[in-house]
């Protein structure tokens, strides 16, 4: 049963509850025209849905034409992200200059207006090609949410460098409200207490989160390829070691998924057989064959393997037991070793290991929450117990039969 079709056929009641949870889990927003099918079935099972998703910390906000999924916010062990997300950026500047502009809109005038708010917070506008792609970025994903929705020509044509491309949008106000985070501690005139852009580390410990524990390691779980028992405090750790396998596994069942439980930490995984993978999370972890992954997604395959098999364990520095590390110098010089052996490997990352390196770390680190870097005389490596799921395989060798991908959120 896909995201895009099936849901009004008659299908048993707890599979099919578990099938829309996941759903709204992984996409957040269903938009009239778009998802009717979907939507109409989560009218249908939406006590059930309220109830499955409330035990992860998400809020269920239905409309006649919207389906939208607050999820709770991050835990204040999150790390943040170095650096400006510049699709972040240009995305809020347009869901503001949208507010203003009519309900039929050319490209050209969301364009302008957003370079306008742009130039009253300072922000230089190149119109680079990096820019524009971030800018197109932000646009698409208005238009996945249907907060945007595409009448004629597609807002990628932005790419053309056009003052005024031939595309036709149409907006939906009300939709703009639904873009918006909940529970942000506000002053006595309505405004956020703490400006994001000034202070993001406290705009996020500020945040309403779950009072519960087991709502807060549930919400984890379900948003996270693995929750680190590191990262827990001393309620929730005491929750997961105490009703995790219980109340953890049930929960899980709820989305189809089952728990996996160890000293490290735990996870949700999806079983091999319910796998589908329009429904999936938004992760991928790299393919395990070389010709399922590129450079940068095949080389932390193989760090994984090297740190796996030569990294220290146990260190002081190691964020919890059974993490294992290297000096980043070894990492790199395990990358030439490797660059060596892989002539198929980008020629620019061959010839500029350290740009490997940290692109590797962009897809261990915030992506799959599978490494930690710590710092001091010389930075560290720390890869998780967790990274002993994925190995290289060659290209003769089976898959083997195993869980698959772990249920994730996509937004607040």
């Amino acid at each position: 049963m896909s995201a895009y079709g099936g849901w009004g056929q008659e299908e048993d009641e707890e599979e099919m509850v578990w099938q829309l949870a996941r759903l709204l889990k992984t996409r957040g927003w269903l938009v009239g025209g778009r998802d009717d099918a979907a939507i109409e079935a989560v009218f249908r099972h939406r006590g059930a849905l309220r109830e499955v998703l409330a035990a992860v910390g998400c809020t269920l906000a239905l409309e006649a034409d919207l389906v939208r999924v607050y999820n709770p916010a991050p835990p204040l062990s999150a790390r943040l992200p170095e650096g400006d997300c510049a699709p972040g950026v240009w995305f809020w500047l347009t869901v503001g200059a949208l507010e203003s502009l009519p309900g039929r809109v050319r490209l050209g005038q969301v364009t302008a207006a957003a370079r306008t708010a742009a130039a009253e917070i300072e922000l230089p506008v190149t119109q680079s090609r990096a820019e524009l792609s971030a800018f197109a970025a932000g646009l698409r994903r208005l238009c996945d949410r249907g907060v945007l929705e595409e009448m004629e020509g597609r807002v990628e044509t932005l790419m053309d460098g056009e003052e005024d491309p031939p595309v036709l949008l149409k907006v939906h106000h009300t939709r703009l409200l639904h873009v918006l985070p909940r529970g942000v501690p506000v002053d006595d005139w309505g405004q956020w207490t703490i400006d994001p852009a000034e202070d993001p580390a406290g705009w996020l410990a500020g945040l309403e989160r779950p009072a519960d524990a087991g709502v807060r390691v549930c919400a984890m779980l379900a948003d996270q390829a693995v929750v680190h028992a590191c990262d827990l405090d001393e309620d929730e750790l005491r929750w997961l070691s105490d009703k995790g396998p219980t109340d953890g596994a049930a929960l899980a069942r709820s989305f189809g998924l089952a728990l996996e439980h160890r000293l490290e930490g735990a996870a949700w995984v999806m079983p091999q057989e319910t796998y589908e993978e329009r429904v999936a999370g938004r992760f991928r972890f790299p393919g395990r064959r070389r010709s399922e992954a590129g450079t940068v997604r095949h080389a932390a395959l193989l760090l994984i393997d090297d740190l796996s098999a030569h990294g220290e364990r146990g260190g002081a520095g190691a964020p919890g037991t059974g993490w294992c590390g290297m000096p980043k110098s070894w990492v790199v010089g395990r990358l030439g070793e490797l660059a060596a052996r892989h002539a198929w490997w980008n020629k620019d990352l061959r010839g500029d290991l350290p740009r490997l390196a940290e692109d590797v770390r962009g897809v261990l680190e915030p992506e799959a929450d599978l490494l930690r870097v710590t710092g001091g005389f010389e930075d560290w490596w720390w890869l998780s117990p967790a990274a002993a799921r994925w190995t290289v395989l060659s290209e003769q060798s089976p898959v083997p039969a195993q869980c698959g991908e772990v249920a994730k959120g996509v937004e607040r």
